[in-house]
């Protein structure tokens, strides 16, 4: 893509890829009207080493909104955010 920016192929099979891994992301327990929650202390977040992007998303978790609603107030693409979600979930950081 980045040597050829307007190879109209190469856009389409990226927002095709980009689609299946949303779909894959999707997946229990992370879906659309699930609410994730913080599961360690503010202490315990600093033995992980978390990207910006990253705590700016956790910092939008608070128990109360479901994943659409995070999703709809942070800048970044959905399919990074849900990787994000993914990653914190899979670290033991948030949980469902």
């Amino acid at each position: 893509m980045e040597k050829e920016p307007k190879n109209s192929e190469a856009r389409t099979l990226l927002s095709v890829a980009e689609d299946k891994l949303v779909k894959q992301l999707y997946t229990a327990p992370l879906l659309p009207n699930a609410v994730p929650g913080i599961l360690i202390s503010e202490a315990g977040l600093t033995d992980h080493q978390l990207a910006p992007q990253e705590a700016f998303l956790l910092s939008r978790i608070n128990s109360e909104w479901d994943v659409k609603s995070i999703l709809s107030i942070c800048p970044f693409r959905e399919v990074d955010s849900l990787r994000m979600l993914r990653n914190l979930l899979d670290k033991g950081i948030i949980g469902f």
